[in-house]
């Protein structure tokens, strides 16, 4: 079983570090593929903790994701530009929002969420 879970361990740690720059550690470095699986569910979390916390009043709904910074740390924190729909409706119009998650062995936590600009389309 240790085999298994160290080779998971490195699996994770090779498929960060391939989504930043050289010299990563400490401060902020642009995310080269925004379109992973991992950073999309990282998206998604902080959209759910959104609404969760406001009592899923006036729901959100990921659109997309415009830009992301990833940084290490004891973990790594991901700071993402996303677009949302306000409300449940496909014409809904739409705002960017910035927020940062810090993922630590696998446990996700929402630094915030933050609205940039509203009203967009």
């Amino acid at each position: 079983m240790k085999p298994v879970t160290f080779l998971v361990a490195l699996t994770t740690i090779a498929v960060v570090l391939s989504t930043v720059s050289a010299n990563p550690y400490g401060g902020w470095q642009p995310i080269e593929n925004i379109h992973t699986y991992r950073i999309q569910e990282i998206a998604k979390f902080a959209v759910r903790m959104h609404n969760w916390e406001n009592n899923f009043k006036d729901p959100l709904r990921l659109v997309s994701i415009r830009r992301g910074l990833v940084q290490v740390v004891d973990g790594m924190n991901y700071k993402l530009d996303v677009m949302v729909a306000e409300g449940n409706r496909l014409d809904s119009k739409g705002s960017l929002y910035r927020t940062e998650v810090n993922v630590r062995l696998g446990a996700m936590e929402l630094i915030f969420f933050t609205r940039i600009v509203k009203g967009l389309n």
